[in-house]
């Protein structure tokens, strides 16, 4: 019998709450694969925020054959096809300033040290921030909401109803460990 699934099915109703520091952003999705032996399959896969890092992992379960394997893990941006059916399933979060107005020396410099950005790509993205505000998955918005919330920068997370392209997307992805 395969191992549980490390992550928790995070309903999308939460994307709205207030995500402290302290908790832990999580989202996981099971599909339907076709595994070797021919049988249908099941592939979890799931992404988090814990203490500052974004992980992620997938596994895969043939109950017809008994094939069980870890897909992958890590903690170096999250492979399209660990995020895509996370997205698929839940749909992406949204993080807006609260005051577009404050902070804009604090948040220039968490993006910066966020994605490695030069000042033009920085105040781009800080008025995206401001907004419409940067789509990503609920640990990836989460994450950047922390970010900010140690220089002082006031954020919320929505639900957000298109998923638009977001600095997590390849190939700005890099550099955000």
């Amino acid at each position: 019998m395969p191992r549980p699934f490390v992550c928790i099915l995070f309903a999308a109703e939460r994307i709205g709450l207030s995500i402290e520091r302290d908790e832990v952003a999580e989202w996981g999705v099971a599909f339907a694969v076709t595994c070797a032996c021919g049988a249908e399959a099941r592939q979890d896969a799931g992404q988090w925020l814990r203490d500052g890092t974004i992980s992620w992992d997938s596994e895969f379960s043939c109950r017809a054959c008994g094939a069980s394997m870890c897909l992958g893990f890590g903690a170096d941006g999250t492979p399209h096809w660990v995020r895509d059916p996370l997205i698929a399933r839940h749909g992406t979060a949204r993080l807006r300033l609260t005051d577009s107005a404050a902070g804009r020396v604090a948040v220039l410099k968490t993006l910066r040290e966020a994605w490695d950005l030069t000042l033009p790509q920085a105040r781009y993205m800080a008025e995206q921030l401001a907004d419409p505000g940067l789509s990503g998955t609920l640990p990836e918005v989460a994450w950047l909401r922390e970010r900010l919330d140690v220089r002082g920068v006031s954020t919320e997370i929505t639900p957000d109803s298109v998923a638009a392209p977001g600095p997590w997307d390849p190939p700005a992805a890099a550099g955000r460990g």
